[in-house]
C-alpha cells in the first residue's frame, strides 16, 4: 500500500510540473519559392498580463539542403506605445565543423533560438514583430517556417 501512495505522488508531482510555459506562439509558412527578403514574417499579439518575466524566442524549420551555416535577421519590434526597435541578429545553424545544431525530423531540421530572456513586458496591449531574412540571397528556398513564441522565464533577478 505504501508504494501505491508512493507512486501516486510521484505520478502528481510530475504532472504539476510539466506546467504548460508558453503564452504565446504562432508561425508562418513559406510556399515552395521560399523566404523573400522582401516578405517579412509578421507576428503579433495582445499582451496583458505584465506580472511574468518572459523568455522570447524563434523556432526554424529548414530542408536539409539549406546552402549556408547561418542566417542573418532583420527585426521590427513594437510595443504599445508605437516606438519601434530595430534590431540585427546572426543565428547559427551549424557548428564550424559542420554538424547541425538543430534536430532532424521528417527529413527537415528545426533549430530553435533563444532572442531574449528574462524580459519584463510592461505595459499591456499590441507586440508586433517583423523578422526578415537578411542574407544576400533574394529567396531563401530552404527555409519553409519560422515560428515566434513566448514563454514564463525561470529568470530570477539578484
Amino acid at each position: 500500500m505504501a508504494n501505491r501512495i508512493i507512486y501516486i505522488l510521484l505520478i502528481i508531482v510530475s504532472l504539476s510540473s510539466c506546467e504548460n510555459r508558453i503564452l504565446y506562439e504562432d508561425i508562418v509558412t513559406f510556399d515552395k519559392n521560399g523566404w523573400d527578403k522582401d516578405s517579412p514574417a509578421k507576428f503579433s499579439f495582445f499582451y496583458k498580463d505584465t506580472s511574468h518575466v518572459v523568455d522570447i524566442g524563434m523556432t526554424f524549420k529548414h530542408a536539409d539542403d539549406y546552402s549556408f551555416s547561418n542566417l542573418w535577421l532583420f527585426l521590427d519590434i513594437s510595443g504599445p506605445t508605437g516606438i519601434i526597435q530595430k534590431d540585427t541578429i546572426e543565428l547559427f545553424f551549424y557548428r564550424n565543423d559542420g554538424k547541425m545544431l538543430g534536430k532532424q525530423r521528417d527529413g527537415n531540421i528545426e533549430i530553435s533560438s533563444l532572442y531574449k530572456h528574462g524580459v519584463k513586458l510592461s505595459q499591456t496591449g499590441e507586440y508586433s514583430f517583423s523578422i526578415g531574412q537578411g542574407m544576400r540571397h533574394n529567396h531563401l528556398k530552404s527555409i519553409e517556417s519560422i515560428s515566434l513564441w513566448m514563454q514564463t522565464s525561470n529568470y530570477q533577478a539578484d
